[in-house]
C-alpha cells in the first residue's frame, strides 16, 4: 500500500504560515527562497516543523516508507501564479524545511495539476494507492485514474458547494484528521 499526500493543509498547517507572514507583513503573493530567510531573520524562533499537524508527523513517522508527497506549486489566487519555476523551488523549500521529507519515500511537487503525478504513480504502483488531499479537483481526479481518494475536510464542513450551491464532495470519503485518515486506510486495506 502506498499514501499519496497532498502539503498543503493536509500535511502542513499552510494558514499558519500565511498568518505568520501577515504578522510580519510579508506579502502571501511573495513566492521567493528569500521569504523564509526573512522568517527566520525576524523570527529566530519560529520552527517551520511545528506547523506540521500532529497527527499528520505521527502518521508519516509510523508510515513513511509508503508515503508520497505530490504537492502542487500553483497557488489558489491567480495573480501569485506568475513564475511556475520560482513556486516550484518555493512549495519544495517549505517542504523541505517542514521536515516531513526525512520521513517520506519521495516528494513530487508539480506547476499546477497533480493528474500527471498521480497518472505515473499509478502505473508505478497499480491499484494498491491511497491518495488524501483537501481540494475538490485533486480528489476527483484521483479517482478518475482509478485511485482510492480521501478528502480532508479539516474543518468539519461535511461537503463543499460548487457555484451553483449544490453540495459537493459528498460520495468522497471525507475525514477531518490524520487519526481518522489512519482508521480508514487501516480498514480499506483489510477489505482488500
Amino acid at each position: 500500500m502506498k499514501y499519496i499526500l497532498d502539503f498543503d493543509e493536509v500535511l502542513f498547517n499552510t494558514t499558519a504560515l500565511k498568518e505568520k507572514m501577515e504578522a510580519l507583513n510579508l506579502s502571501q503573493g511573495e513566492r521567493g527562497l528569500d521569504v523564509f530567510e526573512t522568517i527566520q531573520e525576524q523570527d529566530p524562533e519560529f520552527d517551520f516543523v511545528s506547523l506540521v499537524f500532529s497527527g499528520a508527523l505521527e502518521f508519516i513517522q509510523k508510515y513513511g516508507d509508503t508515503c508520497i508527497i505530490v504537492s502542487s506549486a500553483s497557488s489558489e489566487k491567480a495573480e501569485n501564479n506568475t513564475d511556475l519555476e520560482k513556486q516550484i523551488a518555493f512549495q519544495m523549500e517549505k517542504i523541505t524545511r517542514s521536515g516531513v521529507t526525512s520521513y517520506v519515500s519521495d516528494v513530487r511537487v508539480v506547476g499546477k495539476e497533480k493528474s500527471e503525478a498521480l497518472a505515473e504513480l499509478k502505473v508505478e504502483f497499480g491499484d494498491e494507492l491511497i491518495f488524501v488531499d483537501d481540494r475538490q479537483g485533486y480528489v476527483k481526479e484521483a479517482r478518475e485514474l482509478g485511485i482510492e481518494s480521501v478528502w480532508m475536510d479539516r474543518e468539519g464542513k461535511g461537503h463543499m458547494t460548487n457555484t451553483e450551491g449544490v453540495p459537493t464532495m459528498l460520495e468522497f470519503p471525507r475525514v477531518g484528521s490524520f487519526k481518522e485518515f489512519a482508521k480508514y486506510a487501516n480498514s480499506w486495506e483489510k477489505k482488500n
